[in-house]
């Protein structure tokens, strides 16, 4: 295993401006976006919440990591489409109960088409797992992440 003091590691700088108590406005290389609440629980709905875009974060990263992984191996790799649904234990924000995995189980679910083989999606799925930062980190921190895959293969 590699010792991070001996890796440069690349610093990922966001600024985040908190105009009320749940509308936050990130900033990051030029761009901008908003977290915020639905008005039920006195937000203003003008953005996802902030668990919403933490699973927004593994589709995202899903997309981008896969899709690096297929032009490695020099497969053609279409996502036609990412969901997810996370199981929310609720108790710990409510402050009911000492939870220390918020979502004890992710599902995500990906539906793609592919040049590559049987095994090919085999080796790239591997590969996502332990590259993917998201996955990683939500995997870290106890979640389960239980995938399925649409798989649609074509000939190249």
């Amino acid at each position: 295993m590699l010792n991070v003091k001996e890796h440069k590691l690349i610093k990922v700088a966001l600024e985040g401006y908190a105009p009320t108590a749940s509308l936050t406005e990130v900033r990051v290389r030029g761009h901008s976006f908003v977290i915020d609440e639905p008005p039920y629980r006195h937000g203003t709905d003008v953005g996802p919440t902030p668990l919403e875009t933490l699973l927004g974060a593994l589709i995202g990263c899903t997309n981008v990591i896969a899709r690096r992984i297929a032009m490695e191996m020099k497969i053609d790799l279409k996502i036609d489409k990412i969901d997810v649904l996370g199981h929310l234990d609720h108790r710990g924000i409510d402050r009911v109960a000492d939870v220390p995995v918020p979502f004890p189980t992710i599902e995500l679910m990906v539906k793609a088409t592919t040049s590559g083989t049987e095994q090919d999606m085999v080796r790239l799925r591997e590969d996502l797992n332990a590259r993917c930062p998201m996955s990683v980190i939500l995997k870290q921190a106890g979640s389960q992440i239980v995938e399925s895959w649409e798989i649609n293969y074509v000939q190249k």
